[in-house]
Protein backbone atom coordinates (compact mmCIF):
# COMPACT_ATOMS: atom_id res chain seq x y z
CA UNK A 1 0.00 0.00 0.00
CA UNK A 2 2.75 2.46 0.98
CA UNK A 3 4.63 1.58 -2.19
CA UNK A 4 1.54 2.27 -4.30
CA UNK A 5 1.01 5.66 -2.62
CA UNK A 6 4.67 6.52 -3.11
CA UNK A 7 4.52 5.54 -6.78
CA UNK A 8 1.39 7.64 -7.31
CA UNK A 9 2.98 10.63 -5.58
CA UNK A 10 6.18 10.29 -7.63
CA UNK A 11 4.17 10.08 -10.85
CA UNK A 12 2.21 13.22 -9.99
CA UNK A 13 5.40 15.13 -9.17
CA UNK A 14 6.95 13.98 -12.46
CA UNK A 15 3.87 15.05 -14.45
CA UNK A 16 3.84 18.40 -12.61
CA UNK A 17 7.43 19.19 -13.55
CA UNK A 18 7.08 17.96 -17.13
CA UNK A 19 4.01 20.17 -17.50
CA UNK A 20 5.98 22.99 -15.91
CA UNK A 21 8.77 22.66 -18.47
CA UNK A 22 6.21 23.05 -21.27
CA UNK A 23 4.54 26.03 -19.58
CA UNK A 24 7.91 27.65 -18.87
CA UNK A 25 8.67 27.82 -22.60
CA UNK A 26 5.21 29.03 -23.57
CA UNK A 27 4.80 32.60 -24.82
CA UNK A 28 1.82 34.52 -26.08
CA UNK A 29 3.62 36.99 -28.36
CA UNK A 30 1.10 38.13 -30.95
CA UNK A 31 3.79 39.87 -33.04
CA UNK A 32 7.43 39.00 -33.63
CA UNK A 33 9.94 40.09 -30.99
CA UNK A 34 12.11 43.07 -31.95
CA UNK A 35 15.63 43.83 -30.80
CA UNK A 36 15.04 47.60 -30.68
CA UNK A 37 12.08 49.78 -29.77
CA UNK A 38 10.24 51.17 -32.78
CA UNK A 39 8.71 54.61 -32.24
CA UNK A 40 5.62 55.64 -34.22
CA UNK A 41 6.15 58.08 -37.08
CA UNK A 42 6.97 61.58 -35.75
CA UNK A 43 6.35 60.54 -32.12
CA UNK A 44 8.26 58.91 -29.27
CA UNK A 45 6.77 56.08 -27.19
CA UNK A 46 7.72 55.83 -23.48
CA UNK A 47 6.21 53.12 -21.30
CA UNK A 48 5.62 53.24 -17.58
CA UNK A 49 3.66 52.15 -14.54
CA UNK A 50 1.55 54.10 -12.07
CA UNK A 51 0.24 53.08 -8.63
CA UNK A 52 3.26 51.40 -7.03
CA UNK A 53 3.62 50.98 -3.25
CA UNK A 54 6.83 50.69 -1.24
CA UNK A 55 7.57 49.46 2.27
CA UNK A 56 6.70 52.95 3.50
CA UNK A 57 3.07 51.85 3.20
CA UNK A 58 1.62 48.56 1.93
CA UNK A 59 4.45 47.44 -0.35
CA UNK A 60 7.22 44.98 0.42
CA UNK A 61 10.36 46.68 -0.94
CA UNK A 62 12.27 49.97 -0.90
CA UNK A 63 12.23 52.68 -3.55
CA UNK A 64 15.69 51.63 -4.71
CA UNK A 65 14.94 47.94 -5.14
CA UNK A 66 11.68 48.68 -6.95
CA UNK A 67 13.44 51.06 -9.34
CA UNK A 68 15.96 48.29 -10.00
CA UNK A 69 13.05 45.99 -10.88
CA UNK A 70 11.68 48.70 -13.17
CA UNK A 71 15.00 48.96 -14.97
CA UNK A 72 15.29 45.17 -15.34
CA UNK A 73 11.87 45.06 -16.98
CA UNK A 74 12.59 47.95 -19.36
CA UNK A 75 10.32 50.65 -17.93
CA UNK A 76 10.98 54.26 -18.89
CA UNK A 77 9.13 55.76 -15.91
CA UNK A 78 7.45 54.71 -12.66
CA UNK A 79 5.01 56.50 -10.37
CA UNK A 80 5.19 55.68 -6.65
CA UNK A 81 1.88 56.25 -4.84
CA UNK A 82 2.20 55.17 -1.22
CA UNK A 83 -0.95 55.15 0.91
CA UNK A 84 -1.67 58.31 2.93
CA UNK A 85 1.96 59.42 2.95
CA UNK A 86 1.56 63.16 3.50
CA UNK A 87 5.27 63.94 3.41
CA UNK A 88 6.41 61.83 0.44
CA UNK A 89 10.17 61.76 -0.22
CA UNK A 90 10.21 64.01 -3.29
CA UNK A 91 14.01 63.97 -3.18
CA UNK A 92 13.86 60.48 -4.73
CA UNK A 93 12.30 61.89 -7.89
CA UNK A 94 14.50 61.95 -10.97
CA UNK A 95 16.51 59.59 -13.11
CA UNK A 96 17.90 56.40 -11.62
CA UNK A 97 20.01 55.09 -14.47
CA UNK A 98 17.47 54.84 -17.31
CA UNK A 99 14.28 54.97 -15.20
CA UNK A 100 12.56 58.27 -14.44
CA UNK A 101 10.97 58.00 -10.98
CA UNK A 102 8.07 60.10 -9.73
CA UNK A 103 6.81 60.28 -6.15
CA UNK A 104 3.06 60.86 -5.89
CA UNK A 105 0.58 59.34 -3.48
CA UNK A 106 -2.68 57.47 -2.89
CA UNK A 107 -4.99 59.18 -0.41
CA UNK A 108 -8.20 58.30 1.37
CA UNK A 109 -11.04 60.65 0.45
CA UNK A 110 -14.54 59.89 1.74
CA UNK A 111 -15.02 56.21 0.85
CA UNK A 112 -12.68 56.29 -2.15
CA UNK A 113 -8.97 56.29 -2.90
CA UNK A 114 -7.39 59.01 -5.02
CA UNK A 115 -4.07 58.74 -6.84
CA UNK A 116 -2.24 62.06 -6.99
CA UNK A 117 0.26 62.43 -9.84
CA UNK A 118 2.17 65.35 -11.31
CA UNK A 119 2.37 67.39 -8.09
CA UNK A 120 5.36 69.70 -7.71
CA UNK A 121 4.33 70.93 -4.24
CA UNK A 122 3.01 69.44 -0.99
CA UNK A 123 0.75 72.35 -0.02
CA UNK A 124 -2.37 70.17 -0.33
CA UNK A 125 -0.94 67.38 1.84
CA UNK A 126 -1.64 68.50 5.39
CA UNK A 127 -2.63 65.23 7.04
CA UNK A 128 -5.65 62.98 6.64
CA UNK A 129 -8.13 65.30 8.36
CA UNK A 130 -7.18 68.71 6.95
CA UNK A 131 -6.57 67.36 3.47
CA UNK A 132 -10.20 66.20 3.16
CA UNK A 133 -11.40 69.80 2.88
CA UNK A 134 -8.56 70.68 0.50
CA UNK A 135 -9.29 67.67 -1.73
CA UNK A 136 -13.00 68.60 -1.79
CA UNK A 137 -12.14 72.12 -2.95
CA UNK A 138 -9.68 70.90 -5.60
CA UNK A 139 -12.11 68.32 -6.96
CA UNK A 140 -14.82 70.94 -7.36
CA UNK A 141 -12.64 72.96 -9.74
CA UNK A 142 -12.45 72.23 -13.45
CA UNK A 143 -9.11 74.03 -13.83
CA UNK A 144 -6.21 72.03 -12.37
CA UNK A 145 -3.72 73.64 -10.00
CA UNK A 146 -0.44 72.65 -11.66
CA UNK A 147 1.40 72.61 -8.32
CA UNK A 148 -0.88 69.89 -6.91
CA UNK A 149 -1.09 67.85 -10.13
CA UNK A 150 -4.06 65.69 -11.01
CA UNK A 151 -6.27 63.20 -9.20
CA UNK A 152 -7.23 59.75 -10.48
CA UNK A 153 -9.97 57.58 -8.98
CA UNK A 154 -8.37 54.26 -8.01
CA UNK A 155 -10.24 50.94 -8.49
CA UNK A 156 -13.54 52.80 -9.21
CA UNK A 157 -15.90 49.80 -8.93
CA UNK A 158 -14.25 48.02 -6.00
CA UNK A 159 -16.96 47.24 -3.42
CA UNK A 160 -16.82 49.73 -0.58
CA UNK A 161 -14.65 52.20 -2.52
CA UNK A 162 -17.05 53.45 -5.19
CA UNK A 163 -17.66 57.11 -5.86
CA UNK A 164 -21.03 58.32 -4.58
CA UNK A 165 -22.85 61.12 -6.39
CA UNK A 166 -21.94 63.17 -9.43
CA UNK A 167 -18.44 62.75 -10.82
CA UNK A 168 -16.57 65.95 -9.88
CA UNK A 169 -14.96 68.14 -12.58
CA UNK A 170 -11.60 68.10 -10.78
CA UNK A 171 -11.04 64.36 -11.18
CA UNK A 172 -8.71 63.88 -14.15
CA UNK A 173 -9.36 60.20 -14.69
CA UNK A 174 -10.00 56.69 -13.43
CA UNK A 175 -8.11 53.42 -13.32
CA UNK A 176 -9.56 51.47 -16.21
CA UNK A 177 -7.51 48.46 -15.13
CA UNK A 178 -6.18 47.71 -11.65
CA UNK A 179 -3.96 44.62 -11.70
CA UNK A 180 -4.42 43.87 -8.01
CA UNK A 181 -8.19 43.79 -8.50
CA UNK A 182 -7.80 41.20 -11.26
CA UNK A 183 -6.25 38.54 -9.09
CA UNK A 184 -8.24 39.58 -6.01
CA UNK A 185 -11.57 39.06 -7.75
CA UNK A 186 -10.40 35.96 -9.64
CA UNK A 187 -10.43 33.92 -6.43
CA UNK A 188 -14.04 34.82 -5.64
CA UNK A 189 -15.31 34.41 -9.23
CA UNK A 190 -13.61 31.11 -10.07
CA UNK A 191 -11.56 29.44 -7.31
CA UNK A 192 -10.65 26.45 -9.51
CA UNK A 193 -9.24 28.71 -12.22
CA UNK A 194 -7.32 30.64 -9.56
CA UNK A 195 -5.81 27.40 -8.23
CA UNK A 196 -4.70 26.54 -11.77
CA UNK A 197 -3.00 29.94 -11.90
CA UNK A 198 -1.12 29.06 -8.70
CA UNK A 199 -0.05 25.81 -10.39
CA UNK A 200 1.33 27.72 -13.39
CA UNK A 201 2.88 30.63 -11.49
CA UNK A 202 6.24 29.02 -10.49
CA UNK A 203 6.96 28.18 -14.14
CA UNK A 204 5.53 31.17 -16.03
CA UNK A 205 4.23 33.92 -13.72
CA UNK A 206 3.21 36.30 -16.52
CA UNK A 207 1.16 33.58 -18.23
CA UNK A 208 -0.39 32.66 -14.88
CA UNK A 209 -1.50 36.25 -14.40
CA UNK A 210 -2.73 37.08 -17.89
CA UNK A 211 -5.01 34.03 -18.06
CA UNK A 212 -7.05 35.68 -15.29
CA UNK A 213 -7.56 38.83 -17.36
CA UNK A 214 -11.10 39.52 -18.53
CA UNK A 215 -12.04 42.63 -20.51
CA UNK A 216 -13.14 45.30 -17.99
CA UNK A 217 -16.66 45.48 -19.44
CA UNK A 218 -18.31 47.26 -16.50
CA UNK A 219 -15.45 49.72 -16.14
CA UNK A 220 -15.32 50.61 -19.83
CA UNK A 221 -19.10 51.14 -19.80
CA UNK A 222 -18.71 53.44 -16.78
CA UNK A 223 -15.79 55.23 -18.44
CA UNK A 224 -17.74 55.79 -21.66
CA UNK A 225 -20.70 57.18 -19.69
CA UNK A 226 -18.47 59.60 -17.80
CA UNK A 227 -16.86 60.79 -21.02
CA UNK A 228 -20.26 61.87 -22.33
CA UNK A 229 -20.33 64.52 -19.59
CA UNK A 230 -16.66 65.52 -19.25
CA UNK A 231 -13.16 64.47 -20.24
CA UNK A 232 -12.10 61.49 -18.11
CA UNK A 233 -8.73 59.87 -18.82
CA UNK A 234 -8.27 56.10 -18.51
CA UNK A 235 -5.19 54.70 -16.76
CA UNK A 236 -3.71 51.27 -16.17
CA UNK A 237 -2.75 50.93 -12.51
CA UNK A 238 -0.46 48.21 -11.21
CA UNK A 239 -1.43 48.64 -7.53
CA UNK A 240 1.88 46.85 -7.00
CA UNK A 241 2.71 45.71 -3.46
CA UNK A 242 4.41 42.35 -4.14
CA UNK A 243 2.78 40.79 -1.12
CA UNK A 244 -0.49 39.21 -0.04
CA UNK A 245 -1.75 37.99 3.30
CA UNK A 246 -2.58 34.29 3.53
CA UNK A 247 -5.62 33.02 5.48
CA UNK A 248 -3.16 32.14 8.27
CA UNK A 249 -1.94 35.73 8.44
CA UNK A 250 1.44 35.16 6.77
CA UNK A 251 2.71 37.52 4.05
CA UNK A 252 3.77 36.08 0.69
CA UNK A 253 5.77 38.04 -1.91
CA UNK A 254 3.23 37.45 -4.68
CA UNK A 255 2.92 38.61 -7.39
CA UNK A 256 6.38 40.17 -7.70
CA UNK A 257 7.01 43.73 -8.85
CA UNK A 258 8.80 42.37 -11.93
CA UNK A 259 5.79 40.27 -12.93
CA UNK A 260 3.37 43.18 -12.54
CA UNK A 261 5.66 45.53 -14.46
CA UNK A 262 5.64 43.10 -17.40
CA UNK A 263 1.86 42.70 -17.59
CA UNK A 264 0.33 46.05 -18.52
CA UNK A 265 1.74 49.52 -19.11
CA UNK A 266 0.81 53.08 -19.99
CA UNK A 267 2.51 54.17 -23.23
CA UNK A 268 2.98 57.94 -23.40
CA UNK A 269 3.39 59.48 -26.85
CA UNK A 270 5.51 62.62 -27.10
CA UNK A 271 6.23 64.87 -30.05
CA UNK A 272 9.86 65.28 -28.94
CA UNK A 273 12.40 62.92 -27.42
CA UNK A 274 13.27 62.85 -23.72
CA UNK A 275 16.61 64.54 -23.11
CA UNK A 276 17.85 63.09 -19.82
CA UNK A 277 17.03 66.27 -17.90
CA UNK A 278 14.90 65.02 -15.00
CA UNK A 279 12.94 68.25 -14.50
CA UNK A 280 11.93 68.91 -18.10
CA UNK A 281 11.40 65.22 -18.89
CA UNK A 282 9.28 64.80 -15.77
CA UNK A 283 7.12 67.74 -16.75
CA UNK A 284 6.62 66.29 -20.25
CA UNK A 285 5.62 62.83 -18.98
CA UNK A 286 3.27 64.17 -16.29
CA UNK A 287 1.65 66.65 -18.69
CA UNK A 288 1.09 63.92 -21.28
CA UNK A 289 -0.51 61.62 -18.69
CA UNK A 290 -2.87 64.33 -17.47
CA UNK A 291 -3.83 65.22 -21.06
CA UNK A 292 -4.63 61.59 -21.92
CA UNK A 293 -1.82 61.53 -24.48
CA UNK A 294 -1.20 57.80 -24.10
CA UNK A 295 -2.59 54.33 -24.61
CA UNK A 296 -2.75 51.29 -22.33
CA UNK A 297 -1.39 47.95 -23.45
CA UNK A 298 -1.08 44.39 -22.23
CA UNK A 299 2.63 44.30 -23.00
CA UNK A 300 2.74 40.65 -21.95
CA UNK A 301 1.05 39.91 -25.30
CA UNK A 302 3.77 41.80 -27.22
CA UNK A 303 5.64 45.10 -27.13
CA UNK A 304 3.22 47.51 -28.87
CA UNK A 305 5.81 50.29 -29.42
CA UNK A 306 5.19 51.77 -32.84
CA UNK A 307 1.43 51.75 -32.37
CA UNK A 308 -0.35 55.04 -32.86
CA UNK A 309 -3.79 56.46 -33.50
CA UNK A 310 -4.40 60.06 -34.55
CA UNK A 311 -7.28 62.16 -35.81
CA UNK A 312 -6.43 64.03 -39.03
CA UNK A 313 -8.37 66.94 -40.52
CA UNK A 314 -8.67 67.77 -44.20
CA UNK A 315 -5.64 70.10 -43.99
CA UNK A 316 -3.51 67.20 -42.74
CA UNK A 317 -3.23 68.46 -39.15
CA UNK A 318 -2.84 65.62 -36.63
CA UNK A 319 -4.44 65.43 -33.18
CA UNK A 320 -3.14 63.03 -30.53
CA UNK A 321 -5.12 60.87 -28.12
CA UNK A 322 -6.75 62.95 -25.41
CA UNK A 323 -7.26 65.90 -27.77
CA UNK A 324 -10.44 67.99 -27.76
CA UNK A 325 -11.22 68.71 -31.40
CA UNK A 326 -13.92 70.91 -32.95
CA UNK A 327 -16.10 68.97 -35.37
CA UNK A 328 -15.65 69.64 -39.08
CA UNK A 329 -16.25 67.64 -42.23
CA UNK A 330 -13.32 65.57 -43.44
CA UNK A 331 -12.02 64.27 -40.10
CA UNK A 332 -10.60 60.74 -40.01
CA UNK A 333 -8.94 58.44 -37.48
CA UNK A 334 -5.75 56.77 -38.69
CA UNK A 335 -4.51 53.70 -36.79
CA UNK A 336 -1.11 52.07 -37.24
CA UNK A 337 -0.03 48.77 -35.68
CA UNK A 338 3.72 48.05 -35.31
CA UNK A 339 3.24 44.76 -37.19
CA UNK A 340 0.33 42.72 -38.43
CA UNK A 341 -0.39 40.27 -35.58
CA UNK A 342 0.33 36.58 -36.14
CA UNK A 343 -3.08 35.67 -34.69
CA UNK A 344 -6.61 36.77 -35.57
CA UNK A 345 -7.16 40.39 -34.53
CA UNK A 346 -9.52 43.33 -34.83
CA UNK A 347 -8.97 47.08 -34.65
CA UNK A 348 -12.26 48.53 -33.40
CA UNK A 349 -13.45 52.14 -33.41
CA UNK A 350 -15.78 52.87 -30.50
CA UNK A 351 -17.98 55.97 -30.54
CA UNK A 352 -19.84 57.06 -27.41
CA UNK A 353 -19.45 53.56 -25.97
CA UNK A 354 -20.61 51.58 -29.03
CA UNK A 355 -18.41 49.86 -31.66
CA UNK A 356 -19.08 51.37 -35.09
CA UNK A 357 -16.46 49.87 -37.42
CA UNK A 358 -13.59 47.39 -37.36
CA UNK A 359 -10.58 46.50 -39.46
CA UNK A 360 -8.29 43.49 -39.87
CA UNK A 361 -5.47 45.50 -41.45
CA UNK A 362 -2.17 46.67 -39.99
CA UNK A 363 -2.94 50.23 -41.10
CA UNK A 364 -6.49 51.57 -41.09
CA UNK A 365 -8.18 54.88 -41.81
CA UNK A 366 -11.75 55.57 -40.72
CA UNK A 367 -13.81 58.55 -41.95
CA UNK A 368 -15.77 60.18 -39.12
CA UNK A 369 -19.39 61.16 -39.76
CA UNK A 370 -20.17 63.31 -36.76
CA UNK A 371 -19.08 64.58 -33.36
CA UNK A 372 -18.62 62.17 -30.47
CA UNK A 373 -16.13 60.59 -28.11
CA UNK A 374 -14.01 58.13 -30.11
CA UNK A 375 -11.49 55.58 -28.87
CA UNK A 376 -9.70 52.55 -30.31
CA UNK A 377 -9.46 48.98 -29.03
CA UNK A 378 -7.19 46.36 -30.59
CA UNK A 379 -8.05 42.81 -29.60
CA UNK A 380 -6.38 39.49 -30.48
CA UNK A 381 -7.01 35.75 -30.14
CA UNK A 382 -3.89 34.05 -28.75
CA UNK A 383 -3.84 30.36 -27.88
CA UNK A 384 -3.37 29.59 -24.20
CA UNK A 385 -2.25 26.21 -22.89
CA UNK A 386 -5.07 23.83 -22.01
CA UNK A 387 -7.58 24.06 -20.44
CA UNK A 388 -7.95 27.66 -21.66
CA UNK A 389 -7.40 27.40 -25.42
CA UNK A 390 -8.27 30.37 -27.63
CA UNK A 391 -10.03 33.49 -26.39
CA UNK A 392 -10.30 37.17 -27.25
CA UNK A 393 -7.94 39.42 -25.30
CA UNK A 394 -8.04 43.21 -25.56
CA UNK A 395 -4.41 44.11 -26.22
CA UNK A 396 -4.52 47.91 -26.62
CA UNK A 397 -6.88 50.61 -25.32
CA UNK A 398 -6.40 54.19 -26.46
CA UNK A 399 -7.56 57.23 -24.59
CA UNK A 400 -10.40 58.99 -26.38
CA UNK A 401 -10.53 61.75 -28.94
CA UNK A 402 -13.16 64.30 -27.91
CA UNK A 403 -14.81 65.68 -31.02
CA UNK A 404 -17.41 68.25 -29.99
Amino acid sequence: MKRKVMLTFTTLVFVYFISGLFINRYNLDVIDNRLTVTHPHEYYDYSGIINVHTNLSTGSASYTSIVNAAEETGLDFIYFTDHNLFDPPKEFEGYHDSVLAFVGGEYSYLNTRLLNIGASHKKHLLGLGRSQAIFADLLSQEITDEEVGGFILAHPLKPGYQWAGAFPPGLAGIELVNLKEIWRTAWTKNPISFLWTLFIYPFNPELAYIRLFDPPVELTRYWDQLNQEQKVIGFSGADAEAQIKTPLGHMLNFPSYEVLFNIMRNHVLLASELTGNAKSDGEKISAALLKGQFYMSLDIMADPSGFNAVVINKEGQEFMMGSEIPWEEGLSIDVHLPQKPKVPFETIVIKDGSPIVLSNSQNSSFILHGPGVYRIVVRVIPTFPLPDGKKWIEWIYTNPFYIR
